[in-house]
């Protein structure tokens, strides 16, 4: 099923609130627990179980104990070959953990590989992916334990999707170098019709992307390692810049354009529900937890969404808590990715 409609041409169940404030008696209320200086502007951020890996912009990769907001630490570069190189400018970083991996990229380049045996170094595993890549999201390959997945939303190639391994080679500096590589017949390319922006999947069945003026497409397969098939694809209004899939549907971050949801139901059959909402807000990302919708507005701070009923997401106020450009919940609360460091937020709903 491809569509390609304007949503002008579907049912579509539109919140003219848009970032209108909602009645007093509705709005939640916000506090900052705290704040964790990272120097660089904090664009991104990945918890495994209390601990925060943080992208630091021109400040590098940090590690922080969620716990105590003790920086573990702090790596402003990396060796490889012999010779030291600074990072220039992190936009996302994540780890891996059944081959302690952490997979580090800066802005619109391609993905950078490091081991993690020593925390207090970095060790250079290359490169995988390749330039222009926008945003990833990895796999674990729990029944092999030298293997993963990554799946990265590519401004020049569009979907990407391998399966690596580790391939030991001889490097004439400084010997032996295990770098990773991706295992050939498994995974590949498929080109999208705009520019590849953003990218969430469950891992399962389902990889859906932002592709900018286009919409969003969505992608089945059979599972991890299977051909990916393109599904369908929507050409909403605005720039669709991320994507997050939840139980009941997906959320898609339209810039200034406000965000969507698509129900499952329209996913599979074109018969369900598309709702506009936050029109009139640029809208980078959403988080969600439960009932509770972050949309992260830029320089306006976070806006909140009640969706205990997503086709009809009800405003739970704006608030004011600094530059964001993304947010993670984490044991309840609300990591924030902020100009001025990564804030913990609690959510009085």
């Amino acid at each position: 099923m491809i569509i390609t409609n304007k949503p002008i041409f579907i049912t579509i169940f539109t919140i003219f609130i848009g970032c209108m404030q909602p009645n007093e008696e509705s709005v939640w209320s916000v506090s900052e627990e705290g704040v964790f200086s990272t120097s660089g502007f904090c664009r991104n951020v990945s918890v495994i179980n209390n601990t925060a890996y943080v992208a630091a912009g021109q400040s590098g990769v940090q590690v922080w104990d969620l716990n105590t907001g003790v920086k573990l630490n702090e790596f402003l570069g990396y060796y490889n070959s012999g010779e030291y190189l600074d990072f220039e400018d992190i936009a996302i970083v994540q780890p891996e953990e059944v081959n302690n991996l952490l997979f580090v990229n800066e802005s619109n380049e391609a993905v950078m590989v490091f081991l993690l045996e020593n925390p207090d170094q970095l060790i250079f595993r290359g490169f995988i992916m390749s330039a222009r890549t926008k945003d990833f999201l990895s796999f674990s390959s729990f029944d092999e334990v030298d293997r993963f997945y990554m799946l990265s939303a590519d401004n020049d190639d569009g979907l990407k999707y391998h399966k690596y391994k580790p391939d030991t080679t001889f490097n004439p500096v400084t010997g032996e170098l295990i770098e990773w590589k991706p295992i050939l017949g498994i995974g590949g390319e498929t080109p999208t019709d705009g520019k590849a922006l953003g990218i969430d999947s469950d891992g399962v069945s389902k990889v859906v992307m932002a592709v900018d003026q286009l919409g969003v497409e969505i992608y089945k397969f059979d599972s991890l390692g299977s051909d990916l098939m393109l599904h369908s694809k929507y050409d909403l209004e605005g720039n669709a810049e991320q994507v997050k899939l939840t139980d009941e549907g997906l959320f898609v971050s339209c810039d200034d354009f406000g965000a969507y949801f698509l129900s499952n139901n329209y996913i599979e059959s074109g018969q369900g529900s598309v709702v506009h909402f936050a029109e009139d807000l640029t809208v980078d990302h959403i988080s969600v937890s439960g009932d509770i919708a972050v949309l992260s507005i830029g320089s306006k701070g976070i806006a909140l969404y009640d969706i205990s009923d997503p086709i009809n997401p009800e405003p739970r106020g704006i608030f004011d808590i600094g530059y964001v450009y993304r947010s993670k919940f984490w044991n309840g609360k609300l990591l924030a990715c902020t100009r001025s460091g990564l804030k913990i937020v609690t959510i009085n709903s």
